[in-house]
């Protein structure tokens, strides 16, 4: 059965276009450098000296990148060459980690996060992937970016972990050093991608004159629950981003976490991600993307709770474990996002998307600070499980499920 299943999984991949699997080559490699700095940057940001509402503030402005950018972007994507848009923000991204080791206080994070956010929203993959993947394959498409990612992942938190130790431990330094390497890193995925991607093929339309309102009107016009799903995804930005923002901290500050510990979250999380990201992708691609995400949320539910309650590191390696759920919820559910709106209306449709999730990311991390330093700590969590449970699940009930549904 095994055996049957890795074979299915390689012909999904073989199928697939080569600008997919370029793209998805330079996610694995990108991901994996990433994870050397990930758990450290909001760290890095308190031992700049931020506090826990400062902290917030300063990741808000990832919001407010995305939510400027999105609507233009969208308008700009539907209309001229993606691969050039997509090889440009991947080269603003090259600059990010570079400016964070250079950086000389936590307030001049914020202008560092405005441009990762840039170049995030501009060098994103997701309307390659959108118009190269077929519904059959498409929650399973991103389960491979994600479940291969992770593969090769696994050890790069212990990997950071050494070099924090060899660098003198938990500090500036030694985290600007990581940086440095992410730097080095991320030139040369740019020249691969640079290389290999060519044009994307996508459904001809007429030009048009530019008229914002018209355009717009036409993704809420032809598309199936876009008000509901801008919805759910805005909640579902609002309560990822303040877990990411406090998640790293707690467990350091609160928690007393060593460097090993905090990697080790990590590598449990992605341990999750790499061991159940193809067969649930599967699973969603077969039975339902709606079904994944009931079966994942008590999962990644029980992961705050669990850090929460941790009285030792090994329960803070459950925790780990459990969060890697959320983000395989994530592409399942999410593979119902290009199946709502006409192909043509995708640019639109993920600028709409961006704007809505943009403004949700601003205030999130700014109310999960004060919730820290006027509740406590371990409130921010409660919060984020109670919205999870209580907001997001009724939500996605009301969205019709897309599988076996996707526009013509």
């Amino acid at each position: 059965m095994a055996a049957a299943f890795i074979r299915e999984l390689g012909d999904v991949w073989r199928r697939q276009t080569r600008n997919w699997r370029t793209v998805v080559t330079r996610q694995i490699f990108n991901r994996f450098f990433n994870e050397l700095t990930l758990q450290y940057a909001n760290i890095y940001i308190t031992l700049l000296g931020a506090s826990p509402v400062q902290l917030g503030a300063v990741n808000s402005v990832m919001g407010v990148a995305q939510a400027l950018i999105s609507i233009p972007l969208g308008i700009i994507r539907d209309r001229f060459n993606i691969r050039k848009i997509y090889l440009f923000g991947v080269a603003m991204l090259v600059f990010v980690p570079l400016l964070y080791a250079v950086a000389p206080s936590w307030q001049v994070i914020s202008l560092i996060l405005l441009l990762s956010g840039l170049g995030m929203m501009v060098g994103s993959c997701v309307l390659i992937c959108d118009l190269s993947l077929p519904s059959q394959d498409r929650a399973t498409g991103k389960a491979l970016c994600e479940g291969i990612g992770a593969l090769p992942t696994i050890l790069v938190p212990t990997a950071a972990a050494v070099l924090i130790t060899l660098f003198g431990g938990i500090n500036v330094q030694s985290i600007r050093n990581l940086y440095w390497i992410q730097f080095a890193a991320r030139a040369l995925l740019f020249l691969y991608v640079y290389r290999n991607l060519t044009d994307v093929d996508r459904p001809n339309s007429k030009p048009k004159g530019l008229d914002v309102a018209a355009e717009f009107g036409e993704v809420f016009r032809r598309g199936t629950a876009v008000k509901r799903w801008l919805l759910f995804q805005s909640v579902n930005m609002f309560t990822a981003t303040m877990l990411f923002t406090f998640r790293y901290p707690y467990i350091y500050d609160v928690k007393g976490a060593s460097q090993y510990i905090i990697g080790g979250v990590a590598t449990a999380t992605l341990v999750t991600e790499a061991l159940f990201s193809t067969v649930i992708g599967r699973f969603a691609d077969k039975v339902g993307r709606k079904k994944a995400f009931y079966i994942l949320i008590p999962l990644f539910s029980a992961a705050n709770i669990a850090l929460i309650l941790a009285p030792t590191p090994g329960w803070l390696l459950l925790a780990g474990f459990l969060m890697g759920f959320r983000m395989i919820a994530t592409f399942s559910y999410g593979s119902m996002t290009p199946e709502l709106v006409p192909p043509e209306c995708l640019g639109r449709w993920r600028g709409l998307i961006g704007l809505f999730t943009g403004l949700a990311c601003i205030p999130a991390p700014i109310i999960g600070g004060l919730i820290w330093e006027r509740l406590g700590p371990e409130w921010v969590f409660i919060t984020i499980t109670a919205i999870d449970l209580l907001v997001r699940t009724p939500l996605l009930y009301s969205v019709p499920e897309t599988l076996n549904n996707q526009r013509k």
